[in-house]
């Protein structure tokens, strides 16, 4: 996996190109901040794809969960979307986190577990099929995140949200809570199952693979993803909040620059390029 720094990236996009809308980004804060921080444009013009952008005005919105998006009002917001966008083919698909840090604690029972997992999929399915309805054309890509970190987060100044959260959860060891957050995304992947026009793009341990723990003697590049599911991701690896807050899930610029390309390399090259794309169907 190549480290990607969006500023450089941004270096690559070519002036003087007509660019055409293709991607529609949906979801949640991880989607909300890879729209926000420009990923995908400087990902695609480093990969020779500067005439193709993203968009995600209003339908990227940090704290949403899957269980609000079903409502017909937020449903409409793609559709407005995607009508006033009309050459996207793609939208990415970034929720079930919020869901899952909603509802998940570790006193739950297993068929606790299984019942918040079965409404999380019946929630995605039911925005998916709205997407797919609306345009033969469209394709869907499930994107979703990379492990928190409920270990460094815990001290130092304002690690009180951190704390909170971390204790609303059960206060579970990184184990526990990478466990739980990989048998949710198996679960919300099978969305994908068997439907040609969706797609799955899993981003497990590439923080731990791109930072490593060089304190630890695990330099980076060392830890392949899944990664090492005992471990969090690199406090590296989260975003700073006011400059200093370190956050305890989500990514800075640089870790979703990985994240995109790595969403790029597995699914939209196919999608961009005629040639692959026609082996890769």
């Amino acid at each position: 996996m190549k480290y990607l720094s969006t500023t450089l990236l941004l270096l690559f996009t070519l002036t003087g190109v007509a660019q055409t809308t293709r991607v529609l980004i949906v979801g949640d804060s991880w989607a909300s901040q890879q729209w926000d921080d420009g990923v995908h444009d400087a990902v695609f013009a480093v990969n020779g794809y500067p005439q193709y952008i993203s968009y995600g005005d209003n339908v990227a919105i940090s704290g949403s969960t899957a269980a609000e998006w079903v409502a017909p009002s937020e449903l409409q917001k793609i559709t407005d979307a995607l009508n006033a966008n009309p050459d996207i083919d793609t939208v990415q698909l970034t929720l079930g986190g919020n869901d899952f840090l909603d509802q998940w604690n570790t006193a739950l029972t297993p068929t606790e577990v299984q019942d918040i997992q079965n409404q999380i999929i019946a929630d995605l399915q039911l925005i998916v099929n709205h997407i797919l309805a609306h345009d033969i054309r469209i394709d869907v890509v499930l994107s979703f995140y990379d492990y928190p970190n409920f270990v460094d987060t815990l001290t130092g100044p304002f690690h009180e949200f951190c704390e909170d959260l971390h204790n609303s959860l059960g206060a579970p060891t990184a184990l526990e809570i990478n466990t739980m957050g990989a048998s949710f995304e198996q679960a919300f992947a099978s969305v994908a199952t068997n439907n040609p026009r969706v797609s799955h793009v899993s981003h497990f341990g590439l923080m731990q693979n791109l930072y490593g723990f060089p304190d630890d003697n695990i330099p980076p590049g060392t830890i392949q993803p899944p990664g090492d599911i005992s471990l969090p991701s690199p406090v590296e690896s989260m975003r700073l909040n006011l400059g200093f807050i370190v956050d305890c899930f989500h990514l800075r610029p640089e870790g979703y620059d990985v994240l995109v390309q790595n969403t790029y390399e597995q699914y939209f090259q196919y999608r961009f390029d005629t040639i692959l794309k026609s082996s890769f169907e």
